[in-house]
């Protein structure tokens, strides 16, 4: 059994069962209609969310059992939720397929990264959005989630330049308190990025 299984073995939702702070902020950037795309949905928060605003969303994360606690979820909240068990390093991207895609505190070390986020911005359909929140490096002084690697960690800067090709709509580094289900809680450093695939590309 993987980490992430072990960790979704109980009735709790881990992470609780409303979408982190910053992609409920984004609703009024939301498409009305289309399809979206939540890697590493976990028990599903944040892509049933979007599911909730009429989007044809797909949740895609290794742990089978955080998928099946997410399916559970949608029933309850009464929405329609793909998921799909795979590796988001190794899967294969649409290509212009989809109207956003969603990220919220899934990690990766260079050059996979630059690599996944790279899929990320050709998976987006021109005037596409994606909205992610990463832990900062600053994180790991915190001890209130997150990996404990830092080279799993990137700045605002960072984060940016591995996704280039997008339009900054927000772009921020953020230190406060989250209180997110059981696992993400206390004073946090993270970054919220909201971007735009231009039209013209």
């Amino acid at each position: 059994m993987s980490k992430w299984d072990e960790r979704y073995q109980t009735e709790e939702y881990v992470f609780g069962t409303e979408p982190n702070e910053f992609i409920a902020r984004i609703e009024p950037y939301l498409p009305s209609a289309g399809k979206a795309l939540d890697l590493a949905t976990g028990e599903g928060r944040n892509g049933i969310f979007l599911a909730q605003h009429g989007l044809d969303v797909e949740g895609v994360d290794m742990s089978a059992k955080g998928l099946e606690k997410a399916q559970s979820l949608a029933d309850e909240k009464g929405v329609r939720f793909h998921t799909r068990l795979a590796d988001i390093t190794a899967m294969e991207w649409p290509s212009e397929y989809y109207e956003i895609v969603t990220s919220v505190f899934c990690h990766f070390a260079e050059p996979t990264r630059t690599q996944t986020m790279q899929k990320i911005v050709s998976t987006l359909k021109p005037g596409g959005l994606f909205a992610g929140v990463f832990y900062h490096p600053d994180q790991i002084g915190y001890g209130t989630g997150g990996p404990s690697d830092p080279a799993m960690l990137g700045t605002l800067t960072e984060m940016q330049q591995a996704l280039s090709g997008l339009e900054w709509v927000i772009a921020e580094h953020e230190v406060r308190e989250i209180n997110e289900g059981i696992r993400h809680r206390g004073m946090s450093s993270f970054i919220c990025l909201l971007g735009r695939k231009p039209d013209h590309q």
